[in-house]
C-alpha cells in the first residue's frame, strides 16, 4: 500500500529545523514507526540514524554514558557535516535518558537532532520533564481521523469534502447517505487503527485488534505500572468500556474491581496516559446549580472498545449505538483541539444534560449526539445559562436539518 500523508505529518515537519528535542506519542500500532520512516525520507537517510529501543543492544547503547552514546552516534552517521536526525522508537523502555539528550540539545544541536517515539506521556513527563524543560516539543499521534480513514478506503474525494460547508443541504455527500453511514459505521465498529483499517476482512480486523489489546496495550500498562497480576486491571479497563459516555464514580468503580480507591485513580491516569481512555470533566461557571463531581470516559478507539466487550455486531441491532457514536464524535473533538480548547459535558442538579461543550475563548459551543432519529435534547435549558452559546444536533442516521450535523462532518 502507498504511503497516505497523516494530519499531523506537516506540523512535524515544520519542527524538524529546531533544536528542540522532539517527542511523537501515541497508543502502540497507531502508526509511530511509520511516520519515523517517512520524516527519514523526507530529511534523507544519508542524513538519518534509526534505532528500535525494542531491541536489546540498542537499549544498552542509549542506557550508557553520554560520552559513548555521542562517540556512537558519530560513528554511525554517514555524513560528518551538517545535521544528522536520531529517531529513536519507544523511548519508553529507556530510563535516565533526560540528561543526554539535555546536553545533546545545548550544546551539539547543530550536530544531532532527536526525535522520538513513545507510547506512555506518564512516562515522558516523569523522566523528561524537569531537565528538559524548554528543550523538548510534543506532538500527540492518534488513530486515524475519519478523514484519514476514508484516504485509507480509496475514498480521498470524500476526504476533501468532509469539513465542507453543507451548503443549505446542497452538499456532495449528502446525495450518497448509504456510502456515508457505511464508512461511519465501519469506523464505529473497527475503530482507526491503520493496520485494522486496511484489512478487508471482518475476521482478519478482530484478530488484529485482539493483538493490540493483547500483546501491545496490556503489555505496556504492565511495564509501566510494574504490575504482575492483571486480573484487576484487565477489570477495570472492561469495566471503563462498558461505561463510555458515562459518569464514573472512583469509590463505586474501586468496589466493582477490587481495587484500593488510590490504586483505581493510578491506574485511570496510567490508562489516560498511555492514550487508551480519556476522561472529560463536566462544564459549569455557577457552582450552586452544575454538578461538577464526576468526570465522563471515553476509548480512544472504538474498535478496542468493541474488542474489549467482544462485540463487533452492526449498530442498528446495538442497545450501546448510542454510545458508540457518542464517542466517535467525541475522537473528531479530541483529534481537531488546539491547546486553548476544552471539551466538557454539561449536567444540572435538575438532570438536564448536554453531551458535549466546547470552549474556545469566549466561544461556546454545545453538541448533543443521536444514532437516529430522536428529537429530546437540553438546549433550551443549556441556552438559559448560557445565550450566547451554539447548539448542534449531531447524527449518524442524518438527514440535512438546520442546527443539525451528520456523524461524518468534521468540526474544524
Amino acid at each position: 500500500m502507498n504511503y497516505i500523508e497523516r494530519e499531523l505529518e506537516s506540523q512535524i515537519v515544520s519542527r524538524m529545523d529546531s533544536s528542540k528535542a522532539l517527542f511523537i506519542l501515541g497508543a502502540r500500532q497507531v502508526g509511530k514507526t511509520t511516520l519515523l520512516k517517512r520524516l527519514m525520507e523526507l530529511v534523507g537517510a544519508e542524513r538519518s540514524l534509526y534505532y528500535d529501543l525494542e531491541i536489546p543492544a540498542n537499549l544498552e547503547l542509549f542506557s550508557g554514558t553520554f560520552e559513548s552514546v555521542v562517540t556512537r552516534l558519530r560513528f554511525d552517521r554517514r555524513e560528518d557535516k551538517g545535521k544528522t536526525y536520531v529517531f529513536l522508537d519507544e523511548i519508553q523502555y529507556l530510563y535516565d535518558f533526560s540528561q543526554t539528550v539535555k546536553i545533546l540539545v545545548d550544546h551539539y544541536a547543530e550536530e544531532f537532532k532527536f526525535v522520538m517515539t513513545g507510547s506512555s506521556s506518564l512516562l515522558i513527563k516523569h523522566q523528561f520533564s524537569e531537565s528538559l524543560a524548554g528543550r523538548k516539543e510534543i506532538v500527540v499521534l492518534h488513530p486515524l481521523s475519519f478523514a484519514e480513514f476514508c484516504l485509507f478506503k480509496n475514498e480521498a474525494k470524500i476526504a476533501d469534502q468532509l469539513g465542507t460547508d453543507l451548503d443549505g443541504g446542497n452538499h456532495p455527500l449528502l446525495t450518497m447517505p448509504a456510502r456515508m453511514e457505511e464508512l461511519a459505521e465501519e469506523y464505529t465498529i473497527f475503530g482507526g487503527f491503520p493496520g485494522v483499517v486496511i484489512q478487508s476482512g471482518q475476521k482478519r480486523k478482530i484478530e488484529l485488534l485482539n493483538d493490540i489489546v493483547t500483546s501491545y496495550i496490556l503489555k505496556d500498562i504492565k511495564h509501566i505500572l510494574r504490575i504482575e497480576k492483571l486480573q484487576e486491571l484487565n477489570r477495570l479497563i472492561r469495566t471503563l468500556a462498558l461505561s463510555i459516555g458515562k459518569e464514573i464514580n472512583i469509590s463505586e468503580l474501586s468496589r466493582n474491581v477490587g481495587l484500593h480507591r488510590e490504586s483505581v485513580q493510578k491506574y485511570l491516569l496510567t490508562l489516560e496516559e498511555s492514550f487508551i481512555v480519556s476522561t472529560i470533566r463536566p462544564f459549569y461557571s455557577r457552582l450552586d446549580k452544575e454538578l461538577r463531581k464526576m468526570p465522563k470516559v471515553y476509548l480512544q478507539d472504538t474498535g478496542i472498545r468493541n474488542m474489549l466487550v467482544n462485540d463487533f455486531s452492526a449498530l442498528n441491532g446495538r442497545r450501546d449505538r448510542g454510545e458508540l457514536v457518542e464517542n466517535v464524535f467525541f475522537l473528531g473533538l479530541l483529534k481537531n483541539q488546539e491547546l486553548t480548547t476544552r471539551i466538557r459535558y454539561w449536567k444540572t442538579k435538575q438532570g438536564n444534560e448536554v453531551d458535549f461543550v466546547v470552549t474556545e475563548g469566549d466561544s461556546i459551543t454545545a453538541y448533543e449526539v443521536k444514532y437516529g432519529s430522536d428529537r429530546s435534547n437540553h438546549f433550551s435549558s443549556f441556552l438559559n445559562a448560557y445565550p450566547h452559546a451554539r447548539c448542534f444536533t449531531v447524527r449518524h442516521k442524518y438527514k440535512y436539518k438546520q442546527a443539525e450535523l451528520p456523524l461524518w462532518y468534521r468540526i474544524t
